[in-house]
């Protein structure tokens, strides 16, 4: 039987505090640490499995309506997590994640 890891969040997931990190040009720069532990939650919370793996780039702008991509091993193959920045206050921000099986 397989599992999907198909999930898509209308309401979004908060990330924990300090997910925003001072870049050297002085732009404010998403923490792909805590983009990652956005994607272990949501992933954990809808599905019964808990990625291990998960890699979001460096030096991606915090900006609203800026997106960008991590990447997972789950249990059927390689995921793509789809993350797009809803709103940022203070050093939280507010994920829109969709997730599908990559290739």
């Amino acid at each position: 039987m397989t599992r999907t890891l198909a999930v898509r969040v209308g309401a979004a997931v908060f990330i924990g505090a300090a997910a925003l990190q001072l870049a050297a040009c002085g732009t404010s720069t998403i923490k792909p640490d805590g983009a990652a532990q956005s994607v272990v939650d949501l992933v954990s919370e809808k599905t019964d499995f808990k990625p291990t793996d998960v890699t979001c780039p460096d030096g991606v702008e915090a900006k609203v309506g800026q997106e960008f991509d991590c990447k997972f091993t789950g249990p059927d193959g390689n995921y793509t997590a789809h993350m797009k920045v809803l709103k940022i206050d203070g050093e939280q921000v507010l994920f829109d994640i969709n997730t599908k099986l990559a290739g």
